[in-house]
């Protein structure tokens, strides 16, 4: 899988991921072209993904655990295919064929509330019972890959919701969706 080659430039791309290709090579010994050629395939090959991620902390994001178990494999496909695309996800898998496990994040503790008993994965058919479980900022990884969508221009949002039709949102209890024109936050 990994020589130790690539185990050296993957190691200094977690701890930097601006790290010059040159002061790289000082550190590997090995020359900046061969880092470069070595990135490249990783990279091609799909093992690895250079991103930014965010600090949830600093912007003082709530997180929440929702682990949903769904009455068959073809609707959580369905539900995994639909929840990847919202923002507010950050982290999302299966387990054990028919559970799903979710992070999700929010301005505050309301719209939290809004977003999980109105549009998020719990109020969805074919989900037979559901947990939640709300956290504190993350210990490691202090970054998360959390969405941000720069031009809002969307009426609905990824999951089919609309924001403006929702009573929590007019009452302002709810920030919206970050992927919408009508999202109020700082996302």
């Amino acid at each position: 899988m990994f020589d130790e080659l690539d185990k050296r430039i993957i190691e200094n791309i977690q701890r930097n991921g601006r790290i010059a290709l040159s002061r790289m090579s000082e550190r590997v010994g090995v020359s900046h072209v061969a880092i470069k050629r070595r990135l490249d395939k990783l990279r091609k090959d799909d093992w690895i993904n250079i991103s930014s991620g965010l600090n949830v902390e600093k912007l003082n994001l709530k997180l929440e655990m929702v682990t949903a178990e769904i009455e068959n494999y073809a609707r959580l496909n369905t539900l995994l295919d639909q929840f990847e695309k919202c923002p507010r996800t950050v982290y999302l898998s299966s387990f054990g064929g028919s559970k799903i496990v979710a992070i999700v994040l929010g301005e505050n503790l309301s719209t939290l509330e809004s977003v999980l008993g109105n549009c998020y994965l719990r109020t969805k058919k074919g989900v037979r019972s559901s947990t939640i479980d709300i956290g504190n900022p993350p210990k490691y990884p202090k970054f998360l890959p959390i969405r941000i969508v720069a031009k809002k221009r969307r009426r609905k949002t990824p999951c089919g919701e609309e924001c403006r039709k929702c009573s929590r949102f007019s009452e302002e209890k709810c920030v919206g969706c970050p992927s919408t024109k009508y999202y109020k936050g700082c996302l």
